[in-house]
């Protein structure tokens, strides 16, 4: 199943990644709500990969209730924006839950490793210029961590143990510099 189906579990998983964007450019979002999208986004990939299967099938109850959990939180959160901003969200998640796609998804190139321990941190970040992906790799693999890029190779992912990440963040320290110095 495509991530940019019409799958209504993933596409109010979107509207609500998308409400936390917008959000928490002006707000302090508790740590729980952006926990639950995750753990939430995590599920669904889990689920989405064999849907018959019976152990995943027996997660859709905890997504349901990491998105509506989510949802709460972000909504009250919202409501500091006004009744016509908290409507029209509450459109956008309505018109997810139906499967309609109210924004587009662009996926990352995964590089994903099965079975990765939920508990795992993660850092992101975006460089405003392309940089070197295979310096990255190296670090990553080196620092045991995991990285994913988006489509435009700008935003960056690291994965991993809080150690690990903090290991492989200063071996990327020049990239940083090098990102400044353009700037």
């Amino acid at each position: 199943m495509a991530e940019n189906d019409s799958d209504p579990l993933f596409q109010r998983w979107t509207v609500l990644d998308h409400l936390l964007k917008e959000l928490i450019q002006s707000y302090e979002i508790p740590r729980d709500v952006i926990k639950s999208l995750q753990y939430a986004k995590a599920l669904i990939n889990f689920y989405k990969e064999d849907p018959e299967h019976p152990d995943r099938s027996r997660e859709l109850p905890r997504i349901e209730s990491f998105l509506r959990d989510a949802e709460m939180g972000l909504l009250s959160i919202a409501e500091n924006e006004g009744k016509d901003f908290v409507k029209d969200w509450e459109q956008k998640l309505y018109d997810a839950s139906t499967g309609k796609e109210v924004f587009k998804y662009h996926k990352l190139q995964s590089k994903f490793i099965a079975g990765m321990p939920a508990n795992f941190d993660f850092v992101r970040f975006n460089f405003k210029n392309h940089v070197a992906e295979e310096r990255f790799y190296e670090i990553c693999e080196y620092e045991g961590v995991i990285i994913e890029y988006d489509d435009n190779d700008s935003s960056v992912f690291v994965f991993g143990e809080k150690p690990n990440i903090t290991n492989a963040l200063k071996e990327m320290a020049s990239f940083f510099q090098e990102q400044q110095q353009k700037a």
